[in-house]
């Protein structure tokens, strides 16, 4: 099940990347509710495609975020949490009745980071209307040539600071609407259906107590265990 949702920093970080963009004109920027993304795994030949989570929410405040998957019909649950201002990525596990977190800091990202394709991002003049919102497209090119293209749809009407720090597509300034990321033998799409501008509970923002702290190593074990 590692294929399904990405273990470490680097698939959080991406998925971290959240929401949509209204025309500032007629709307304001939004600070503070949810976003919910369809996930569609492009690879429909892998035999592990059905037991993909098929939607991720994500909450945002305060320059900070929690993003939630549930897969194998709810038996797993992988949960993010975002912390910009802290400069940490809190990645939780719950397995049936085992639940376990890693936390990762700023020197553990940039690790991470080293390991993970690199990307030349070139802005463009286009745009594209995604769930009400219209969103400017950016294109991602692996530096060694050896990934496919990766189109970026984002917008600046989600108030999030430097939403992509911790992510390949860092110099992307504002929160991502639509995006691609190839991991593990698959291939997905995350595309915003919906941001709702709403109050955010802070607890979201805070590992609870019952989580098991385990190392990068242990994480990434547990994911193989389900290859």
């Amino acid at each position: 099940m590692k294929k399904l949702l990405t273990a470490g920093v680097t698939f959080c970080i991406i998925l971290l990347v959240f929401s949509g963009c209204k025309d500032s004109i007629f709307h304001s920027r939004v600070k503070e509710g949810s976003i919910e993304y369809k996930i569609v795994v492009l690879d429909s030949s892998n035999s592990m495609a059905k037991m993909a989570p098929d939607k991720m929410t994500v909450k945002f405040k305060d320059n900070k975020s929690y993003a939630e998957l549930i897969a194998g019909m709810g038996l797993f649950e992988t949960s993010f949490i975002n912390d910009e201002p802290g400069k940490k990525i809190t990645q939780m596990v719950r397995l049936l009745n085992k639940k376990m977190a890693y936390v990762a800091d700023t020197a553990a990202i940039t690790k991470e980071l080293q390991h993970d394709v690199k990307f030349n991002i070139t802005e463009t003049t286009e745009t594209k209307m995604i769930a009400g919102y219209k969103c400017k497209k950016a294109i991602a090119k692996s530096v060694d040539g050896k990934a496919p293209d990766v189109d970026l749809y984002y917008t600046d009407d989600i108030r999030l600071e430097d939403p992509n720090w911790a992510t390949p597509f860092k110099t992307i300034s504002g929160v991502l609407m639509q995006y691609r990321i190839s991991k593990y033998g698959f291939y997905m799409e995350f595309t915003a259906q919906k941001v709702t501008d709403e109050k955010v509970d802070d607890a979201l923002f805070t590992l609870p107590a019952d989580y098991k702290i385990i190392s990068k190593q242990q994480i990434d074990d547990l994911y193989k265990g389900f290859q």
